[in-house]
């Protein structure tokens, strides 16, 4: 009986929500264990962990207003970043923009498209966040900000296995520089 009232249910709520909203109104039940699964690869964690970010920023954020997409930072080293600290927030950001939400990646994040300056639009709202790294995991903390009172309108904390890909892309990139006299 509760299956039918929910189908019933279902047309009737997408006439009074957008499509992102309503795909994102049952987003717990369906991700409910994505995090810990070894089997579903990162790009469907990140989107994952999107969708619950958008479950906080919705009322605060209109789709049109532009939000910038700066790289995770590593804790304790903010200097600090690797392929792992671009790509998250460049899955979430891409997700987001699938939801209709006004994003713009710096020209440094993967997937950004070359010669597009988010400095040309004055980002209202900046996704960023921290992540750390140990033998076992990634812990992951996305942070959705207002760029001009610095508040945070919505977090999500999360943490993936660090095997295989992720292993990879959390090393930092040493750099050397040459220091002349």
């Amino acid at each position: 009986m509760t299956g039918l009232i929910l189908v019933f249910a279902t047309p009737l709520l997408s006439s009074c929500v957008d499509g992102g909203t309503l795909a994102t109104m049952g987003v717990g039940a369906i991700t409910k264990d994505i995090f810990a699964r070894n089997d579903v690869n990162l790009a469907e964690k990140n989107y994952a962990a999107a969708d619950y970010l958008v479950q906080q920023i919705v009322t605060f954020i209109p789709k049109s207003t532009p939000i910038a997409v700066q790289p995770l930072t590593l804790v304790g080293e903010p200097a600090i970043t690797s392929a792992l600290g671009r790509k998250i927030p460049a899955q979430v950001g891409a997700r987001l923009m699938q939801l209709g939400y006004n994003v713009h990646l710096d020209e440094a994040m993967p997937g950004a498209v070359q010669g597009v300056s988010i400095k040309q639009s004055k980002p209202r709202f900046i996704l960023g966040g921290t992540y750390e790294t140990n033998r076992r995991d990634v812990p992951i903390n996305l942070r959705m900000v207002n760029a001009s009172s610095g508040k945070i309108v919505g977090s999500f904390d999360y943490v993936l296995p660090r095997s295989g890909e992720l292993r990879t892309l959390s090393e930092s990139q040493a750099k050397i520089y040459r220091v002349s006299e």
